[in-house]
């Protein structure tokens, strides 16, 4: 009779080691996946600011500092330049940029386009996982302007927002800062 009960009794151990061993193993693997989703995400925040810095640091060349820039509101930055962002090159003639966010009804949620002469941009084109942008804009003694002439600088506030890779997981919401100067305004006298 002791025999069985210490049969039972191990059996008892044994299942809960194994349990436990297999809820440790679901934990690694959650744990791993959300390390994984945030680098993933902060990569691609670091590119998406990247991105736009190089675009509107680009804006104005070629063209009289007070025309670089068309329009200027809280949601939509166009710009002129003669510089071709498709070939990575100076052109001959000149070019609109815009950037904007567009609802594409995909996973990724809205999406930052950028856009050349209406043609979405090869290499740039659109940077996903954004729910919101907001623009503030600068002269050249750095005050803040709503007049698009004497853009010389933009505050870019990017909302970045990802589901998790597994449901009940909270959604990564991340908010960052830039600010971009118009380099080629500034070198032609602002």
């Amino acid at each position: 009779m002791n025999v069985i009960l210490d049969l039972i009794g191990s059996a008892m151990i044994a299942s809960l080691l194994i349990l436990m061993m297999i809820t440790f193993q679901y934990q690694i693997r959650d744990q791993a996946q959300r390390t994984l989703y945030t680098a993933t995400m902060v990569e691609h925040m670091d590119n998406a600011a990247t991105k736009i810095n190089a675009v509107i640091s680009l804006a104005g060349i070629g063209v009289p500092a007070d025309s670089a820039c068309v329009i200027a509101t809280s949601s939509r930055l166009v710009f002129r330049s003669f510089w071709d962002w498709n070939s990575n090159a100076l052109s001959a003639s000149r070019h609109i940029l815009e950037i904007k966010i567009v609802d594409l009804g995909s996973p990724y949620g809205k999406a930052l386009t950028l856009i050349q002469d209406g043609t979405v941009l090869n290499d740039l084109g659109y940077i996903f996982y954004i729910n919101d942008i907001s623009f503030t804009y600068y002269n050249k003694i750095d005050q803040v302007t709503t007049t698009a002439s004497l853009v010389r600088a933009a505050e870019v506030f990017l909302t970045f927002r990802r589901d998790p890779p597994s449901s009940g997981g909270i959604p990564l919401q991340t908010k960052i800062q830039l600010k971009c100067y118009m380099m080629n305004t500034y070198m032609r006298g602002a």
